[in-house]
């Protein structure tokens, strides 16, 4: 549960997040970061800019999580007949998968992704507790099995390697 007793209570997007900013009331500010920042990239990626090994792929995800999913908007919810809390993780498994599938890659030491991931589990954690943010992991490492069997599925025989 939140800090607030309530799962995933806290997030008011598209609202803006209280005023100051402060450690309490951190996870409407992650909310708002993944929702902007993922599907800004994953819109970018998957539009074939940012072009790197499985990025069409992992952008799909990110843009489908931060876009449709992670801002729970009443009409999804409604269409999908999901709870807000649902929604709101749905949207965080997808981005953690696709920050999955490229630490599959060879970007897997960039800090841009490791960090965004680091804010999502935290996302989770704040708001659903510690077996949430596991269960987020998990969906990272399912992404990374993805990313990896697609390597080997879409492998160019012709590629260099040093």
């Amino acid at each position: 549960m939140g800090a607030d007793g309530k799962e995933f209570g806290a997030l008011t997007f598209p609202s803006l997040p209280p005023w100051p900013p402060s450690w309490e009331v951190r996870s409407p500010y992650l909310h708002w970061w993944l929702v902007a920042f993922m599907t800004s990239v994953g819109g970018l990626k998957a539009a074939g800019f940012l072009r790197h090994d499985l990025s069409r792929i992992a952008g799909l995800l990110e843009l489908v999580g931060g876009l449709v999913f992670l801002p729970c908007w009443p009409r999804v919810l409604r269409g999908l007949g999901l709870r807000a809390d649902l929604c709101a993780r749905l949207g965080i498994w997808l981005i953690l998968a696709a920050l999955g599938v490229i630490a599959s890659t060879k970007k897997r030491r960039s800090p841009v992704c490791w960090s965004q991931a680091l804010l999502a589990l935290e996302l989770l954690r704040s708001q659903g507790g510690i077996s949430s943010a596991r269960t987020g992991a998990l969906a990272m490492v399912a992404g990374t099995v993805l990313g990896l069997a697609l390597a080997q599925v879409f492998d160019d025989p012709h590629k260099k390697t040093a």
